[in-house]
């Protein structure tokens, strides 16, 4: 199994300093030794499951930290990380004998202990939050943690076997994504191989005898490509450092699954590494590559002029190596290298010449959205759920029409395009274009694709957008927006119980309904949000229905539904018949509309097949100032086509204008809105 630095055995402090010192001679070793010597003491009668004294592990997360090259302030930091939650000490303790910003740290990486009647669950998802909130102040806490995370997962084996698959998942689901999102592929790489030892055990097997198999046939391969290299780029006086790239077994086993191939499939088994000392040397040595073997199509990419947003610099092509073997190549300068593995750690071994302070690493992606997560998010549940989805994105590049490179997460739509070049964009946006081609919103963009936002000063946000928006910053934009759009309540709420923070934003404030009781109606109207008035009833949460989907300009109806307020359908709804035995749940209802709502119906376009057919479809819908919030096109025998949509439209108006242009464009030949026994798959 791949190690990490030195190996796992027991270490003692001389080990640390040694580390210390050959990368910083003048390291404030004293400060050192008395943060060790009282991480000792405190966990003086404390003993691992394996049996060693507990201190050996502190003392390992501050040999992983110095193999980072990490200042002395985080390795203290490391040696008692654990002390506070472990032990009788407390943060004042340490404030008194180290510093303040010693104990930020130790209190960065302290689980939350005090959370009682919460799962475990819950309990973990607050500590995680608790933890990356403080590294936005200082980064150094995640970095103490994953050093820690490392340590632990080198010693599972000491645990349960239950104990080890949930913390093995949790490495795989959170730790080690998190290490790849910082750049830290190192740290990450070990995480991932160690807990795929753990989860998939039998296919980490299979793929570790596969590459046992084909080691000395791989080893001599590459073996002769770097001959052949060194004597080509020494002819151009050139001597980088070239070397074989140990391919990790999840990469491989990530590979396979996503990409659906097999072992045989994966180009960058046989793979080498470039390294040398100047960026121009990086583009002279990848013309020389091509010059040897034949680059792939579409399988470079220049990580040097538009970086990954971990800050990783590199140059990647696949070439057709000798007897046919495709064989990928990274080339990239040493400090470039230095920041692939380590990451944001890579800015202590530099800081001397960037002249800066370890806090002022803040343009990273993954911080940026942790802040704006902090600031969204009402639980940790939802916490949870948005940063694993931020966690696990990959990156592509598009392009504005004027030729300005945007990244953007995988998956990626135009609505993510829009708030990426400019949040009033992204607010005012009504549909867009992709390589001159009218698409809907929720089109998945691809790198290379040119996207272009249509806008109207009439546009805004749907709360459809969070389906399919994918970035952080816009789902953030997206909801805030929809939030100022929510009506205060001015009833008088003080006989109302205290809402539940867990609870989802609503249309209305709910109220209880009687479920059983027969409703005496009053003469008391009031005016929801989305412009109906109800008769008898007030603050009542308000639902409408989707087998009929009625909007504004529909003779409708209100049900009183068992505990979940009030749904309207249209009076002509099919489900209302089954109901009329309950008369009484009946509620007369007027909807006037609202000029800021918009409504989601489903249409269906039917039409005889025709070059750009589907274009003109769409570019009538856009004209008509809505948005496409689904698409499906099935044609059919004999040139039969059917389009079906979801569209947001504003009421009766609306929907009849948008169907009027339909019917008038060429081949179409109906035009109507699916009843509630069709649905859009």
């Amino acid at each position: 199994m791949p190690e990490f630095g030195l190996k796992i055995r027991s270490r003692d402090i001389q080990t640390l300093i040694d580390q210390i010192r050959t990368y910083s001679p003048d390291a404030d070793i004293e400060t050192v030794m008395r943060a060790y010597h009282f991480a000792e003491e405190a966990h003086r009668d404390q003993k691992r499951l394996s049996g060693e004294p507990y201190i050996i592990h502190p003392l390992e997360v501050g040999i992983i930290l110095a193999q980072l090259h990490m200042d002395t302030m985080t390795i203290c930091a490391a040696l008692l990380h654990d002390v506070v939650e472990d032990t009788g000490t407390t943060l004042d303790r340490i404030k008194k004998e180290f510093s303040v910003e010693l104990a930020q740290l130790v209190d960065g990486v302290t689980k939350i202990s005090h959370i009682k009647n919460r799962s475990r669950a819950t309990a973990q998802a607050e500590t995680l939050r608790k933890m990356l909130i403080a590294t936005i102040n200082d980064m150094r806490v995640i970095i103490i943690k994953l050093a820690d995370k490392v340590h632990n997962m080198r010693t599972i084996m000491f645990q349960p076997q239950e104990k080890q698959l949930r913390i093995a998942r949790e490495t795989l689901d959170i730790y080690a994504p998190i290490a790849r999102r910082l750049g830290m592929s190192q740290i990450s790489s070990e995480l991932e191989d160690l807990s795929f030892h753990i989860v998939y055990r039998e296919e980490y097997d299979e793929i570790k005898n596969q590459l046992r198999d084909r080691e000395h046939e791989r080893e001599a391969y590459l073996e002769n490509i770097k001959i052949i290299l060194q004597e080509k780029l020494g002819e151009m006086d050139l001597k980088p450092e070239i070397s074989g790239r140990a391919k990790h077994y999840f990469s491989i086993f990530r590979k396979m699954k996503m990409q659906d191939k097999s072992f045989e499939d994966i180009y960058d088994i046989r793979a080498i590494r470039v390294i040398t000392n100047e960026l121009r040397d990086c583009y002279a040595i990848l013309g020389v590559i091509h010059t040897l073997w034949s680059p792939i199509a579409g399988r470079f990419k220049d990580y040097i002029a538009v970086p990954k947003s971990n800050m990783y610099q590199s140059l990647h092509t696949t070439v057709i190596g000798p007897e046919g073997h495709p064989m990928e190549v990274q080339i990239r300068t040493r400090e470039m290298h230095e920041t692939a593995q380590m990451g944001i750690a890579a800015h202590w071994l530099y800081k001397e010449k960037r002249k800066g302070s370890p806090r002022d690493y803040k343009d990273l992606t993954l911080l940026n959205n942790i802040n704006k997560l902090y600031t969204e998010t009402g639980n940790s549940r939802e916490f949870m759920k948005d940063l694993k989805m931020d966690l696990y994105e990959d990156e592509i590049f598009v392009f504005t029409p004027k030729g300005k490179i945007i990244k953007l997460s995988s998956d990626s739509t135009p609505v993510d395009f829009a708030f990426a070049i400019h949040s009033e964009i992204g607010l005012h946006t009504t549909g867009a274009k992709v390589n001159s081609k009218l698409v809907p919103l929720r089109t998945k963009l691809k790198s290379g694709d040119i996207v272009e936002v249509l806008t109207s000063k009439n546009g805004h946000p749907s709360e459809a957008w969070l389906k399919f928006a994918k970035s952080t910053g816009a789902r953030y934009k997206i909801r805030s927006w929809l939030r100022k759009q929510t009506p205060k309540t001015t009833e008088d709420t003080a006989e109302k119980p205290e809402p539940k923070k867990d609870r989802k934003v609503h249309r209305t404030v709910e109220v209880k309904i009687p479920e059983d009781e027969h409703i005496k109606l009053r003469k008391v109207t009031r005016k929801q949000k989305d412009g109906i008035f109800i008769e008898g009833a007030s603050n009542v949460l308000i639902k409408i229905s989707q087998c009929c989907q009625p909007i504004p300009g529909d003779n409708v109806v209100g049900f009183i539904t068992r505990g979940r307020g009030i749904t309207i359908h249209k009076k002509t709804c099919p489900s209302l018949k089954r109901l009329e035995s309950e008369k009484e749940r009946f509620i007369k209802v007027v909807w006037e509309g609202s000029e800021n709502t918009m409504y989601p119906v489903k249409i269906a376009v039917e039409a005889m097949d025709r070059t750009n057919l589907l274009k003109d479809v769409a570019d009538e819908i856009s004209l008509c100032k809505t948005n496409i919030i689904r698409a499906e096109a099935t044609v059919k025998e004999k040139g039969h086509a059917v389009f079906k949509f979801i569209l947001e439209v504003k009421g009766n108006e609306h929907l009849k204008e948008i169907m009027q242009r339909l019917n008038k464009i060429r081949n179409v030949t109906d035009v109507y809105k699916l009843n509630e026994k069709v649905v859009i798959k």
